[in-house]
């Protein structure tokens, strides 16, 4: 009786208590307390068996290696199905990292109602994704794992310390000359995209640039892709030794090609084993169309190296066959990239002055198409970075004239950011989904009755659970 008296007592006064004016405002005052330390305190934590939502540790050291704000643009619409999967896809993603590097800003942009900026950006398809990060500017699409992005960071990391040193002085395309002939449009697609451009007048004192590069950014840390941008004079046995000198070390080339005797490469050709033709590719289709022979246009591209998933045309005037034999114990991966003139070939005879004019084919001097005209080399260096050198067959290829054509442009951007962004990449493990895997029997007569059991038996146990249920109810 005692006891029942006291738990009496006690009830009464916590229904008074509950029942005193200060109580409401005081549930109020700590709803409030409590929204705002969730607005400004974010609490995350990872409760699955294999720890899938939560970054690699070489996710986070990437992130560490990035200090400053990262800036990414999403193009997504807002429609209820395709956007919004992107919209959704991309924030999870995001918010991972965001945990991580608080300075990661993330903005969705719908091309329908910002058509002009999708257009500047040269936004090709729904759910791509621009990451900027000091002055750099990297593209992403699908899939949103945590590989790809973490990559495309690990190549904002690293892109800034590999700027391009075109050289001139030689009949190089200029990039500050807006003439058909100049390349002024390819120079400005390069501001664009936050590659670092450096003219040099020459390259006999290429070592002393590249020491006062080094001197001036201690971020260079590796040499700068050397581009030769079809020379029409030959250069001087001294620049020669310093681009040889160059690959040496470790550094990457863009190599645009003419007659290796007319622009004094011959020794540079033959040291990385380069069978570049001294006539030019010719199309005997082009005169269908009142087109010159040597007007070449593709489609035909490996799915490798810079070209991989291009499907844009290209054109190419003038063009050279490039060909390279395996070579033993070869340290260099050979990377055929373009190909064109299927029935066409390469033609020693053929002179660009008489365009119309159809050579015959010498089988001792000229080679059946199709012919490789761009190709790629690539090497990994002892420190893990990719060493790479592109030859491209055609010395006007950077041209405004021919930056304008078909994808010209875009393959030339894809291909220069290809052999800049040569830095290893991360491989990250798969976590196992352990709670997706289901063992079903290895017998046909066990699986018959396993899905018959679930197409049919189950429902039936569940209506007659429930008319015994509703049965057993009337009866009583």
């Amino acid at each position: 009786m005692a006891n029942s008296s006291r738990l009496s007592k006690t009830r009464q006064s916590l229904t008074q208590a509950w029942q005193h004016r200060l109580v409401v405002p005081g549930l109020l005052l700590l709803t409030l307390a409590l929204g705002i330390l969730a607005w400004h305190f974010n609490i995350i934590t990872d409760h699955t068996n294999n720890r899938r939502n939560t970054l690699s540790k070489a996710s986070i050291e990437v992130l560490q290696a990035l200090p400053g704000t990262i800036e990414i643009s999403a193009f997504c619409s807002n429609s209820p199905y395709k956007g919004r999967y992107f919209r959704k896809s991309i924030l999870a993603l995001v918010q991972r990292y965001q945990h991580v590097h608080h300075d990661m800003h993330l903005q969705f942009i719908d091309p329908s109602i910002s058509p002009r900026l999708a257009r500047e950006h040269q936004v090709k398809k729904e759910g791509e994704m621009i990451i900027r990060y000091r002055g750099q500017l990297k593209r992403m699409y699908l899939p949103y794992t945590e590989e790809a992005f973490t990559n495309v960071l690990l190549q904002l990391q690293h892109g800034e310390r590999a700027p391009l040193l075109f050289s001139t002085g030689f009949g190089e395309t200029a990039l500050d000359n807006e003439a058909a002939s100049g390349a002024s449009h390819l120079a400005e697609a390069m501001r664009a995209a936050g590659l670092q451009v450096i003219s040099n007048a020459g390259l006999e004192h290429y070592s002393t640039l590249e020491t006062k590069l080094a001197t001036k950014s201690l971020s260079i840390k590796k040499l700068p892709t050397l581009v030769l941008a079809g020379a029409t004079h030959p250069y001087t046995p001294v620049q020669v030794k310093a681009i040889q000198s160059h690959i040496t070390k470790g550094g990457s080339l863009i190599w645009l090609v003419d007659n290796p005797s007319t622009q004094g490469l011959a020794s540079l050709a033959e040291s990385l084993a380069l069978n570049i033709s001294e006539g030019m590719v010719i199309d005997p289709a082009n005169r269908q169309f009142d087109i010159p022979l040597h007007a070449l246009s593709t489609q035909r591209y490996s799915g490798q190296g810079p070209t991989q998933e291009f499907a844009l045309r290209t054109f190419f005037d003038q063009a050279h066959a490039i060909v390279r034999y395996r070579q033993p114990e070869d340290s260099w991966r050979t990377l055929p990239l373009v190909a064109a003139a299927e029935r066409g070939w390469t033609s020693k005879t053929y002179h660009p002055e008489q365009p119309e004019k159809l050579p015959a084919f010498n089988s001792e001097t000229d080679s059946q198409g199709p012919a490789t005209i761009a190709l790629a080399l690539e090497k990994t260096r002892p420190s893990g970075e990719l060493q790479r050198i592109m030859v491209i067959g055609s010395a006007g290829f950077f041209s405004n004239a021919q930056q304008q054509r078909g994808g010209n442009l875009a393959f030339t951007m894809q291909s220069l950011q290809w052999v800049v962004n040569n830095q290893p990449s991360i491989t990250l493990p798969v976590a196992p989904l352990r709670d997706s895997i289901i063992l079903l029997p290895s017998q046909q007569t066990w699986l018959m009755i396993l899905f018959n059991g679930f197409q049919f038996g189950l429902p039936a146990v569940l209506f007659l659970a429930g008319w015994l249920t509703w049965r057993r109810k009337h009866q009583h």
